[in-house]
């Protein structure tokens, strides 16, 4: 009896499709209105970036009239490490105590599993004196580390950082390609203007100023010098390659990027009588020397950190170097 019923009915539907012609295909329009995914929480909260800038440099200050070198190396890192060092031992363990004005932060969106970072731009008080600082910030574990820290160029701007609807930075690859100088290159070809000048191969890619062309004529001028009193001048730049680059867009498309050199200059007897003896040390390095006595040659390291703007990879630009700040970090001499 159920397979009677069942038969008549197979015919009448199979009718009804001949007769109203095939079956409507599903709109398109209906086919393409997913939802969109939610986006994975960032690595890094726009509010948790907040919180650590303030209590970084709020725990900085204490830390400094405490005048205790070892916490403030367990807070430092990368180009920030020998930095603070030298700070500390040069001031006999009683560096500057700075105020801080309020903070701008820039906050690159990260996902989960990238360490996470993000930059703070502040107005730095000494005094009567002020200055706008740039800092970077990466956690390692459960503690903010310090890896850089530099000094807006007088008359120098901070371009406007591109940023998606929720206020994050947009965070570009060491590798980047569309600016016109990927993260990972600009360190060495900063090294090179330094050293070249503008008659380097790299001096159309960088804006003349005090921090390229400028140490290039430090160096000649230094070289000039010592060369009539019997010595060899020798001054090195070099991309401080164990260090990160770190790198966000900028609102034109360019980049603004964040980077450390270390700059190695040394004083070298050319003259069997070049004993030395009127080779002033200077003051900023004495702190890592033993000797008082007459020296042959002497040997000095800089850590220098820089901040910079990169233009679009189709713009005719040049990159600027728009921040830096540095110190001796090291010093030998010989007897």
């Amino acid at each position: 009896m159920r397979r009677a019923l069942t038969l008549p009915l197979a015919f009448l539907l199979l009718a009804g499709c001949t007769s109203q012609g095939p079956a409507p295909k599903p709109s398109p329009v209906a086919a393409t209105t997913k939802p969109s995914p939610t986006p994975a929480p960032p690595a890094l909260t726009l509010d948790e970036a907040a919180r650590a800038a303030d209590v970084f440099l709020g725990a900085d200050d204490v830390i400094r009239s405490m005048g205790d070198g070892r916490m403030a190396l367990d807070r430092a890192r990368d180009g920030q490490d020998p930095l603070v060092l030298a700070e500390y031992r040069s001031s006999e363990n009683r560096p500057i105590r700075y105020s801080w004005g309020p903070r701008r932060l820039i906050v690159p969106r990260l996902q989960k599993g990238v360490t996470p970072w993000f930059a703070a731009v502040a107005e730095r008080r000494h005094g009567k004196v002020k200055q706008t600082a740039i800092m970077t910030f990466m956690k390692e574990g459960e503690f903010w580390q310090r890896g850089l820290a530099t000094l807006l160029n007088s008359g120098a701007v901070l371009p406007q950082i591109a940023e998606d609807a929720e206020g994050y930075a947009v965070s570009l690859d060491a590798r980047d390609q569309s600016i016109a100088i990927s993260p990972n290159l600009l360190g060495p070809l900063h090294a090179t203007v330094a050293e070249e000048g503008p008659d380097g191969f790299t001096s159309d890619l960088i804006e003349e100023g005090p921090l390229t062309k400028g140490f290039f004529d430090d160096i000649a001028a230094q070289k000039k010098i010592y060369k009539t009193e019997g010595y060899e001048y020798i001054s090195i730049f070099a991309a401080a390659a164990s260090y990160p680059v770190q790198a966000v867009r900028t609102a034109d498309g360019g980049g603004l990027l964040f980077y450390t050199l270390t700059r190695t200059s040394q004083w070298i007897p050319a003259l069997p009588n070049a004993v030395g003896g009127h080779l002033p040390i200077p003051a900023d390095a004495r702190w890592d020397l033993t000797t008082t006595e007459i020296l042959k040659d002497r040997r000095i390291q800089e850590t220098q950190q820089f901040l910079a703007l990169v233009p679009p990879r189709t713009s005719t630009a040049k990159a600027e170097i728009i921040a830096y700040d540095g110190r001796i970090t090291q010093a030998s001499a010989t007897e």
